[in-house]
């Protein structure tokens, strides 16, 4: 029988150490983000390659030396969460482990009667390495979203990208560390909707060409934080424009970073005053992975070279999912150590 406590004390313990080791909760606060999973287990000295396994999401082997493999034939998040798992393994010094769809089918705080011990051990860990109180907390402060906005679908799926985890797990993790606005009933609510119909009226009349991609909507509570996601996302930016005053947002950072704008329109004005603002909906696509710095500037089209009103940057990453071969985390401390 699986002792469901021991295994989640055990689980904590070693997932809060590791935020400390790795100084995660400084850096996430700065810089928004989520947990890097597989920068800590090349930080840990695992070495970690992404194979297409058949059958398998993540292997965890510890003869003759610790090793992890990690799937390519599913999204990042799926990725992430078995890479949590296998690193689970790891920290907590379990035997070797062949790990399938089980992990994702298991409650990671409900113990089934054929649970193995370790592999209960090894969800739990992932479940609060991946998603602790804190990294919701700093998410809710930086955006201003309150414990009653979980309960809208929308801002439920971008805190699910923020945090790097699915859109279920998400909602589960928020009812079962307390937030208050989340009880069965409104968890029930949440997972009635689709993430596909979330995308749909986040992107109106636009049709992406599958619905797999992911849809960020990215405003004026993102500048100077980091967007991890796969080279596929679909980004809405909506942003504050004083048309009024003859100022509008120049889009032509986004061709330059490889960016297509497939929507713009304007919503508003708010109030009839003259210097009133308008909101700059823009809708834009990336079809090749890619990593940099996007800033756009809001200014008068007739003094080009003028000091911008406002300016918006975000750091983006988006090399999601993993293929074939070593990490991105791997290969960044690679081209460090040259």
């Amino acid at each position: 029988m699986v002792d469901v406590r021991g295994a989640i004390l055990k689980g904590r313990r070693e997932a809060t150490r590791l935020h400390r080791a790795f100084a995660m909760r400084d850096r996430i606060e700065e810089q928004g983000g989520r947990i890097d999973v597989f920068d800590t287990i090349v930080r840990s000295g695992v070495p970690l390659l992404f194979r297409p396994l058949d059958g398998l999401l993540g292997v965890f082997i510890n003869e003759p030396m610790p090793g992890v493999l990690v799937t390519t034939k599913r999204s990042l998040s799926i990725q992430r969460f078995t890479g949590a798992h296998e690193l689970g393994h790891f920290t907590l010094g379990h035997d070797p482990s062949l790990d399938d769809e089980s992990i994702l089918r298991r409650m990671p705080y409900r113990a089934a009667p054929d649970d193995k011990q370790q592999e209960f051990e090894a969800d739990a860990f992932a479940t609060e390495f991946m998603l602790p109180p804190w990294l919701f907390a700093t998410h809710f402060v930086r955006q201003g979203w309150t414990a009653a906005a979980m309960a809208d679908p929308i801002t439920t799926y971008q805190l699910s990208l923020r945090v790097g985890a699915s859109y279920e797990a998400t909602c589960r993790s928020l009812m079962r560390h307390g937030v208050e606005a989340i009880d069965r009933r409104t968890l029930d609510n949440l997972l009635r909707v689709q993430p596909k119909q979330i995308k749909q009226t986040l992107l109106g009349d636009y049709e992406p060409p599958d619905w797999w991609r992911d849809v960020w909507l990215l405003t004026e509570k993102d500048e100077g934080t980091i967007i991890e996601g796969s080279r596929s996302d679909l980004f809405v930016l909506k942003l504050t424009e004083h048309s009024g005053s003859g100022y509008v947002w120049t889009f032509d950072e986004l061709d330059d970073a490889g960016f297509a704008v497939v929507r713009d329109e304007r919503e508003g004005p708010v109030g009839n005053s003259v210097g009133g603002h308008t909101t700059r909906s823009i809708t834009a696509c990336s079809e090749s992975a890619q990593e940099g710095w996007l800033t756009l500037a809001e200014r008068r089209p007739w003094i080009p070279d003028g000091m911008p009103l406002t300016e918006f940057c975000v750091h983006y990453d988006l090399n999601g999912p993993e293929v074939e071969g070593l990490s991105q985390a791997e290969r960044r401390l690679l081209l460090e150590a040259a």
